[in-house]
């Protein structure tokens, strides 16, 4: 009887990690008629897909609320991106970071200067909890917000910690939300899902 060794298992293919500039370089050599937003999220490009009218009219309406309670204090970005890291540049709905004399015209927003992120999810929900959640908390984003306009409830993640946050709250209906990095910060939940 002939025993066979077992064949060597082939190597894995490695995934080519793409970094910010080379990002940045293929919105350059893209199609211009190509008008996909693209993120950067550990390393790899994850394509965005235009928002419905669902998502869009929450992300207005969030960015009115939360820009109608900070007023000037700080500065409220609507789907501009963040620079993490070389590997990450994700683009959230709305990020609220504190204001900067060239008002982040030289370069975007580091993680030292967000206070607040808020992620709008009709059909991200689970990217948006589960791999956006450790992308920021890697970051050490102090507060993540995950606004659920399907189950009409709001996720807040709070205390990063080796790698993810260690709070996690749902509020819906009539509770209101305490911001815990932006003073006197109070938001209701119906404030940002208004029925419709």
């Amino acid at each position: 009887m002939v025993v066979l060794s077992p064949l060597p298992k082939p190597p894995v293919p490695m995934r080519h990690q793409v970094t910010v500039e080379e990002l940045y370089r293929l919105y350059e050599e893209r199609d211009p008629a190509d008008t996909r937003r693209m993120e950067l999220i550990e390393g790899e490009i994850v394509l965005m897909m235009p928002p419905g009218p669902l998502h869009s009219g929450y992300t207005d309406e969030t960015e009115d609320v939360i820009r109608r309670k900070v007023g000037n204090a700080f500065r409220v970005r609507c789907q501009h991106p963040i620079r993490i890291n070389s590997q990450n540049e994700p683009q959230p709905d709305i990020a609220v970071v504190k204001p900067r004399k060239d008002a982040y015209a030289l370069s975007h927003p580091d993680p030292d200067a967000v206070l607040l992120i808020i992620e709008v999810s009709d059909s991200s929900l689970d990217f948006d909890l589960n791999v956006k959640r450790l992308t920021y908390a890697k970051a050490l984003i102090a507060e993540y917000w995950v606004l659920d306009v399907n189950a009409r409830e709001l996720h807040v993640f709070l205390h990063p910690w080796q790698g993810d946050y260690t709070q996690h709250s749902t509020y819906s209906g009539d509770e209101e939300v305490s911001c815990t990095t932006i003073r006197d910060l109070r938001v209701s939940i119906r404030e940002l899902l208004p029925s419709i």
